[in-house]
């Protein structure tokens, strides 16, 4: 199985019912930072940072899956209205 097909086979599952975000790579943060972003690929963990909002943790993963994983990166959809900011 290539690195392509196995990102691809782990990326595309469905999210858990009781996770804590709605988007890929958003988990509990801190108390005052309450949202963080991760990215797992070819067996390394990067540790994306913590945020305010859940949105820009959400920009954070898909820029960084996006640069990292390239163009078979399977990214969050953000709402139009919140795509600029």
């Amino acid at each position: 199985m290539s690195d392509k097909d196995y990102y691809l086979s782990q990326a595309t599952r469905p999210l858990k019912k009781d996770a804590f975000s709605k988007y890929r790579g958003v988990s509990k943060g801190t108390a005052t930072h309450p949202y963080r972003a991760a990215l797992g690929y070819k067996g390394r963990r990067y540790h994306l940072g913590t945020f305010e909002t859940e949105l820009e943790a959400a920009k954070a993963y898909n820029k960084a899956a996006l640069r990292i994983i390239g163009d078979y990166a399977v990214i969050n959809e953000i709402p139009e209205e919140h795509e600029s900011k």
